[in-house]
């Protein structure tokens, strides 16, 4: 039978996401497993998130912009115990102060070495590993500290789609064991993280491009670090026009997958 908790013994949160396997996932969970124990405020997501909208829609979950949100905290309509983020920009000082007991983001990768947007740099380095995050938000991206963070090996041929794949399957697994201690009134330890390395968006960009003096082994790797359709892959330019390049493993992954 289930539970009856009165409102003061609930946990309260705000969910900011953009859609992906792990951040869907995640608001089903929270709306289907454990209501008895999570009462979801609201939800900060895009027009273009319409999985997570449906989600929302079917669980009375209002929808808010950044704005809506602070105006209703600053009214007093909003009593907030922990934002819960898989968000895609960085979450101002005032938002994250909403949150009395913390604001936590689910990072698809291992912290502190592969802060902002990683994935392609395991492939482009062979680190031989990946890995999920979860951590306290500060006012940087992320650098706070480290509630749990979980690594799992990468094969050395694996492709980019695949390891975001992973990725987000390791990610939605980290999230339910945060909520459930949550749920269970267990404390979440954290530590400081270390000095580490951020991925900027427009540097992955930038790396996507086969130079001259690139060995065949880095063109190699670059295929692979970049291979996730529909986003343009690793790019060669002639004539002024940029092209995507693919090699034997992707034509195998293609084959796997589109062609079984």
């Amino acid at each position: 039978m289930p539970k009856n908790k009165g409102d003061e013994e609930m946990n309260n949160i705000i969910f900011m996401a953009k859609e992906t396997a792990s951040s869907v996932q995640a608001l089903k969970y929270l709306c289907i497993e454990k209501a008895d124990d999570i009462k979801v405020l609201c939800a900060v997501v895009r027009e273009v998130d319409v999985g997570l909208i449906e989600i929302c829609k079917k669980n009375n979950i209002q929808i808010y912009t950044e704005g809506q949100l602070l105006d209703d905290y600053y009214k007093g309509k909003l009593a907030v115990d922990y934002l819960f983020s898989f968000y895609w920009k960085k979450i101002g000082k005032e938002i994250l102060g909403i949150a009395k007991k913390g604001a936590i983001n689910f990072h698809p990768g291992p912290l502190p070495e592969a802060r902002g947007s990683g994935y392609h740099i395991a492939i482009l380095e062979s680190w031989g590993y990946w890995g999920v995050t979860a951590h306290y938000m500060d006012e940087e991206f992320d650098t706070g500290e480290i509630i749990d963070c979980r690594h799992f090996q990468i094969d050395e041929k694996m492709v980019n789609v695949d390891l975001v794949k992973r990725t987000h399957k390791e990610l939605y697994q980290l999230f339910e064991g945060i909520v459930d201690k949550i749920a269970r009134g267990e404390p979440l330890y954290s530590k400081a993280q270390k000095a580490g390395r951020y991925f900027s968006i427009s540097k992955l960009e930038k790396e996507k491009f086969i130079l001259d003096s690139d060995t065949t082994e880095e063109i190699e790797r670059k295929i692979r670090a970049f291979w996730n359709p529909p986003y343009t892959g690793a790019q060669i330019c002639i004539k002024g026009k940029n092209y995507t390049v693919i090699n034997e493993d992707v034509l195998l992954w293609i084959k796997k997958h589109i062609h079984g």
